[in-house]
């Protein structure tokens, strides 16, 4: 039975994160608006060409995109292609996630360890919260090209107290202080690795070549990946997409300048979801 278990509790993970995928699109649009000054929407969902309220049957996320061809059902003002791509890769993140922690939910369910399972179901809703507000990013990021601060606080909150959690964990488990120590220098690693290189070349270069918040985006990943070899993984990932994409970007627009959050947000979904085969490949080599 647990095959068919992990397939549902995936498809649960999927749905939800496509749901918070299209969320993260409307607040990105209202934080925009209010750093506008302009009149946000309110708490209902409206076409930003029309401003005509969405009905619960154009809110389904993926599939009212689809049904809908892309346009509003009004006017046929096209909604843009970051809505579905937010829901399909926030979804397909959950996915990654969730994988990676239902063995763990399963193994801790078999021993019966409320604690345990209390302190997994922490872990997990903390990372995808905190994924989700890192999407929130993304989506500002990639349209206009800035991180607003708090919810960079957000993140790196949740970060932090992610750490401690495992913390927690270790020492629940193992008693053992001299580990404890070489996990909280492994965070530290990685953090210096991933976020030390941005913050250089933002002080630097005076953020001519990275934006001064990449770094406080880098910090919160390279806290939950918690391994220097995973952080300089994420950095060479997130390098190469960002290469890539700038490269396409500048043979069709002439463009120089990219976001660079989102690419840091992607690798570390793939990292994170493949950590522990990465980690077995290094030890390999």
């Amino acid at each position: 039975m647990e095959p068919y278990f992990r397939i549902l509790f995936l498809i649960v993970a999927f749905f939800f994160g496509a749901i918070l995928g299209s969320f993260a699109c409307c607040q990105a649009w209202r934080i925009r608006l209010k750093e506008m000054h302009q009149k946000s929407p309110g708490k209902w969902s409206v076409c930003m060409s029309c401003g005509r309220r969405l009905k619960a049957s154009e809110n389904i996320p993926i599939f009212s995109w689809l049904a809908q061809r892309g346009k509003c059902k009004k006017c046929g003002a096209k909604i843009g292609n970051a809505e579905i791509l937010s829901e399909l890769l926030l979804g397909l993140s959950f996915v990654a996630i969730g994988n990676v922690f239902f063995d763990d939910i399963i193994t801790t369910l078999s021993e019966g360890s409320f604690q345990a399972m209390l302190m997994l179901i922490f872990k997990l809703l903390l990372l995808m919260f905190s994924l989700s507000f890192m999407w929130i990013l993304v989506v500002y990021d990639a349209k206009w090209q800035k991180l607003p601060t708090f919810l960079l606080t957000i993140i790196n909150i949740c970060a932090i107290l992610y750490v401690i959690l495992l913390s927690i964990g270790q020492i629940l488990n193992s008693a053992d202080f001299q580990s404890l120590g070489i996990f909280l220098l492994n965070h530290l690693g990685s953090a210096a690795l991933l976020a030390g290189p941005y913050f250089l070349l933002s002080a630097f270069s005076h953020e001519k070549l990275v934006g001064s918040g990449d770094w406080l985006v880098a910090l919160p990943i390279a806290l939950f990946l918690g391994h220097f070899w995973l952080a300089l993984i994420t950095l060479f990932l997130a390098n190469t997409l960002g290469t890539i994409f700038g490269l396409y970007k500048k043979a069709r627009r002439g463009e120089k300048r990219i976001p660079f959050g989102p690419f840091l947000t992607i690798a570390f979904s793939i990292v994170f979801a493949a950590q522990n085969w990465l980690m077995s490949l290094v030890a390999f080599l």
